[in-house]
């Protein structure tokens, strides 16, 4: 008894150190924060969440720090609504959730609307692909809806684009296996959270946004274990937008005159030619450099819409920060 009396009394000073820690913190928060969200709220947020999970107090304090400091510059609240404070390998890392990542979005005015779903097995779901793209869903409101079968998003852009990605729960779980909190953390948590920031993620390569909003999206990419190589050598990108994301349930029946297009390639009117192969990796390209400085720092440093825009660049720059970030955990290891 003496010693869980112990404990308990270690536990509690280590939150009063945090608290009066945090709060003198107040000044660098507030600097931080959007004008909308007081600093006091936003600590008192903090505070709830380690009370709420004491094993923040026994991981790395300056990760913690780190990781509450950047929940203010993205102007989210880490309640496990907007964002979370996750641990991993003793460390703090701040996660955007899909309640944050939609506030923001819509907040920025960059598009007309947005949003993400899960359907399921009792659902009515159809994904209708041709010169009519749509999606139709009509959940189960009373009974059992059973099981996650796909997660799709949709989004419509100002000049009146309607943009749509579907994800099958095989694909889910593909990204959910190379997360290196594959068995713990917000995926057994919040898997259907987890899910449908899967798919949004995917969506968002393809939507016009802002640097700042596409580096929130990406904020814990380190979480995944993008080193991964395909039967091509190359780095495989989880995240990569597909033509058809449902081809293990649903045939694609393409329009008169419509050609069939290899999911692993964009589209040819998305400015690349689908039968273009992979680029060789040079690893003294600039942009490889560039990749490989985000992937160590575990931040998407210095990726522009120019890089994204051009696929040699960009495969420089993702096999770039893959190899930075597998240099940093073994590192860290």
């Amino acid at each position: 008894m003496g010693q869980q009396l112990t404990v308990a009394e270690q536990r509690q000073q280590a939150a009063k150190t945090f608290r009066g820690d945090i709060q003198r913190m107040e000044s660098e928060i507030s600097a931080a924060l959007p004008p909308h969200i007081p600093a006091e709220r936003f600590i008192r947020v903090v505070i709830t969440a380690v009370q709420g999970d004491p094993a923040l107090l026994d991981a790395d304090r300056k990760t913690l720090f780190e990781a509450s400091m950047r929940a203010a510059q993205d102007g989210l609240l880490p309640d496990k609504r907007e964002g979370a404070l996750v641990i991993f390998k003793g460390r703090v890392q701040w996660m955007p959730m899909i309640g944050g990542i939609l506030k923001k979005v819509r907040n920025s005015g960059e598009l007309v609307s947005i949003g993400a779903h899960i359907a399921y097995e009792n659902d009515r779901f159809a994904y209708v692909l041709g010169d009519e793209e749509r999606i139709e869903h009509e959940p189960k409101l009373d009974g059992d809806r059973g099981k996650p079968r796909a997660a799709y998003a949709i989004a419509k852009t100002k000049d009146g684009g309607i943009y749509r990605e579907v994800m099958s729960l095989g694909e889910i779980e593909k990204v959910r296996k190379v997360s290196r909190a594959a068995t713990n953390g917000p995926w057994v948590d919040w898997w259907e959270e987890m899910a449908r920031k899967t798919v949004l993620r995917r969506l968002s390569k393809r939507l016009p946004m802002s640097t700042d909003l596409d580096d929130l999206i990406r904020r814990d990419d380190d979480l995944y274990d993008f080193s991964k190589k395909g039967a091509d050598g190359q780095v495989d990108r989880m995240f990569k937008p597909v033509e058809n994301p449902l081809q293990d349930t649903i045939e694609h029946q393409p329009a008169a005159g419509e050609p069939e297009r290899d999911e692993e390639q964009p589209a040819a009117d998305e400015g690349e030619d689908a039968s273009d192969p992979a680029p060789e990796i040079d690893r003294e390209h600039a942009d490889f450099k560039l990749g490989w400085e985000g992937g160590f720092a575990g931040l998407r440093k210095g990726l522009t819409g120019a890089i994204k825009g051009d696929p040699v660049r960009f495969a420089h720059y993702e096999a770039g920060y893959a190899a930075g970030a597998a240099y940093a955990d073994a590192d860290e290891g």
